[in-house]
């Protein structure tokens, strides 16, 4: 499919045949063609978790497109700037933001022990009850090594005092309130006895 543009892509990458747009550009193009908010979270997910495309430069792209059918990338950009990694994440995120209970959810945060450690990094972390979220497909635990490694990060979590609650994409789509009403209970309960952990949450990497 050929398209105008009103600018040519300064990050454009030369070839022998012709030039070949940078990935920012090619995401946010692609995304404006689509009408489902769902494809356009794993596109732009996708590109940012794989090390494609950084915030900055899909920032650009999606400020030069203007207005332009960019309305459901600048919501797929700006759930993956909150820190969201994966369309099932921005959909759990979605689900618990209209909560009046719970309170702030750092997304993929850096944890660090007592001692300074680095800690696995849940999806989702709820600090002041240190309630960890995880979201979790069939095709990601399709073989046992995948299976075991999920496995020891709960164990490795749940042995610093960190409570770890699971939940697969199709529930998160499916069953919003049930799993909002899941994440409310634990994160009560939790706060109700005064549940602490010895971890942190750190800066993020650069």
């Amino acid at each position: 499919m050929v398209s105008r543009a009103l600018a040519l892509d300064d990050r454009a990458r030369a070839t022998p045949l012709y030039p070949v747009c940078s990935p920012a550009r090619a995401v946010v193009d692609a995304a404006r063609d689509l009408r489902q908010l769902r494809p356009v979270r794993a596109i732009v997910a996708e590109a940012v978790q794989r090390g494609y495309a950084d915030l900055t430069s899909l920032d650009e792209e999606i400020r030069r497109a203007r207005r332009s059918r960019t309305a459901l990338i600048r919501k797929a950009f700006e759930e993956v700037a909150a820190g969201t990694r994966s369309a099932p994440e921005a959909e759990l995120r979605e689900c618990l933001a209209g909560s009046s209970v719970l309170s702030e959810i750092h997304w993929n945060p850096r944890l660090l022990g007592a001692d300074g450690t680095s800690l696995p990094t849940p999806d989702g972390y709820l600090a002041d009850a240190a309630v960890a979220l995880e979201v979790d497909s069939q095709e990601y635990h399709f073989r046992p090594a995948d299976w075991t490694r999920t496995l020891d990060r709960h164990n490795e979590l749940s042995r610093h005092g960190i409570l770890v609650l699971h939940f697969t994409p199709a529930q998160i789509r499916r069953e919003p309130r049930r799993v909002r009403r899941t994440v409310e209970d634990a994160y009560d309960s939790r706060r109700g006895v005064g549940a602490t952990a010895r971890v942190r949450v750190g800066q993020p990497s650069c």
